[in-house]
């Protein structure tokens, strides 16, 4: 039994498996995101879970100063990216591995890795970005 539930449970899941998974539409191959149980474009209610690299691009990026919850694990300051998968356009959350505190650049080619963060339940999985 998976302690994940909802129409992103499998991202979830997969992140925890280390691989990263999302959904598209198997009738007309949009890419759902936030995930659904349909799809908005045609409403078939195919969805179908595909396996992508963890490859990206930074369309946007902000560093944090100051503690706030869920970022304990993190050493301050942090640079947290929204990261645009390559090959498909969605857009995900994660934190930049910044030792230098470089600031990153929109468009630059990132890699990821899957990490993980305390929370009051345990462990969440997390994406780790680097520059390529």
């Amino acid at each position: 039994m998976s302690r994940f539930d909802g129409p992103d449970a499998p991202y979830w899941e997969a992140l925890e498996d280390g691989r990263l998974m999302l959904p598209r539409c198997s009738a007309c191959q949009t890419w759902i995101w936030p995930a659904a149980h349909r799809c908005g474009t045609c409403h078939a209610d195919d969805v179908r879970w595909v396996e992508m690299p963890l490859e990206a691009t930074v369309f946007t990026w902000t560093r944090t100063w100051h503690r706030f919850g869920l970022t304990e694990d993190f050493e301050l300051p942090f640079t947290t990216v929204l990261a645009e998968i390559a090959h498909c356009g969605i857009r995900l959350l994660g934190n930049l591995e910044d030792p230098d505190r470089v600031d990153p650049e929109i468009g630059q080619r990132l890699t990821g890795t899957i990490g993980s963060t305390r929370t009051p339940d345990g462990e969440l999985p997390v994406i780790n970005w680097s520059r390529v």
